[in-house]
């Protein structure tokens, strides 16, 4: 684990939208927090729907915010997101 692991270690990642990127923050905003984008386009071929597209980005935004702090997180889902119905 690293220490920007433990700064965090306990907090719940919010996953969205914007634009055309999927998302995963920890912490309040973009200046305090850690976040990480992925670009909706850069989906693998077989999702062809927008909505999965979109999940597809979030989720790897998330993997990647963990895979750089070096630690699993929770998360929620924020109203950008398309699962949040």
């Amino acid at each position: 684990m690293t220490e920007l692991y433990e700064k965090w270690k306990g907090t719940t990642a919010t996953l969205g939208i914007d634009g055309n990127a999927g998302f995963a923050l920890v912490g309040p905003d973009l200046q305090e927090g850690e976040a990480e984008f992925v670009c909706i386009d850069d989906a693998p071929e077989r999702w062809t729907a927008l909505r999965d597209k979109q999940c597809w980005a979030a989720t790897q935004a998330l993997r990647r915010l963990e895979a750089r702090l070096g630690g699993r997180l929770g998360y929620y889902v924020s109203p950008s997101h398309p699962m949040h119905d």
